[in-house]
């Protein structure tokens, strides 16, 4: 046991636990990986995923197959912070405010 599991406890194996399909749950209970479908997002009830960096039409997010298609997120949770500068991403801020 290392120094840091000593301290927050030994969690680091449900944290990182992956299914034999390749995808692991992370700390929040959510269902990451590979082999995730391409709609998870459809179904994710949690707090708005943190977006990572920009992939043509999709955010690439720190849970599930990593994308969440650039509307689908501002529609449902607004724009990210340090976000919201590409013309597409302003195209979708003006269709909501119409």
């Amino acid at each position: 046991m290392n120094f840091f599991s000593k301290i927050f406890g030994n969690n680091s194996k449900i944290d990182t636990e992956t299914n034999n399909d390749g995808n692991w749950i992370g700390p929040d209970g959510v269902e990451s990986g590979p082999n995730v479908p391409d709609d998870w997002y459809l179904s994710y009830d949690g707090p708005a995923p943190v977006v990572e960096d920009i992939y043509g039409e999709n955010y690439a997010v720190d849970r599930g197959d990593g994308a969440i298609p650039i509307d689908f997120y501002i529609n449902k949770w607004g724009i990210p912070n340090g976000f919201g500068k590409t013309d597409y991403e302003l195209e979708i801020k003006r269709t909501l405010t119409e």
